[in-house]
Parts: C-alpha cells; structure tokens; sequence
C-alpha cells in the first residue's frame, strides 16, 4: 500500500497514512488539508557491510546449510535424489550470487 504525505495548513504540521490509491483523496476532504507531492521512499542495498548485507549472507549461509544436509540425506538414501538440472541450476545462481 503507498504511502502519501499531507500537510494540515491550519496545524502546519505533516503527516502520512498508508492508503490504497483509491482512497489517497480521503483526508483531502477537509479543506485545510492538502496531498503533498513527494519522492518515493526507496530502499537500497549497500555492499558496504552494514545490517542488509548481515541479513542476505545469514540467508545465503543458511539456504547453503539446508542443500548440504539434503545432499547428504540424499547419498545414504534417507532423500529421494533431487534432478540434475536443480542441481545445476542451484549451483549457477550460487555462483551469480557471488559475482554481485
């Protein structure tokens, strides 16, 4: 759902609601209120070691902990064995991920 800023010209103060679009004009129906255009918030990953890239490599290490043990259940049999190709592709998007 977006996220739209008004401003109140008989507090003059800012404020934001979370509303479908269909319903952005609501709050502008008392006349002191007006939508106020602005930016998107946008949210950015940075390889600069900070809590998004602690969150993607916990991910990743664990997504990888979870193939090693079902390529172990596999080899003693307690797993049916996954397809090649999932293999591969597994292993091509491990492999894309590390080039970024």
């Amino acid at each position: 759902m977006p996220t739209y800023q008004y401003y109140n010209k008989k507090t003059k103060e800012y404020f934001t609601e979370n509303l479908p679009i269909h319903r952005r004009k609501n709050p502008c129906r008392d006349p002191f209120v007006e939508l106020v255009i602005t930016a998107p918030r946008i949210a950015t990953i940075s390889d600069r070691g900070g809590k998004e890239d602690k969150m993607r490599e916990q991910i990743l290490s664990t997504a990888e902990h979870g193939y090693q043990e079902r390529e172990f259940k596999e080899e003693i049999g307690i797993m049916p064995e996954s397809p090649e190709w999932k293999k591969e592709r597994r292993i091509k998007k491990k492999q894309k991920s590390q080039w970024l």
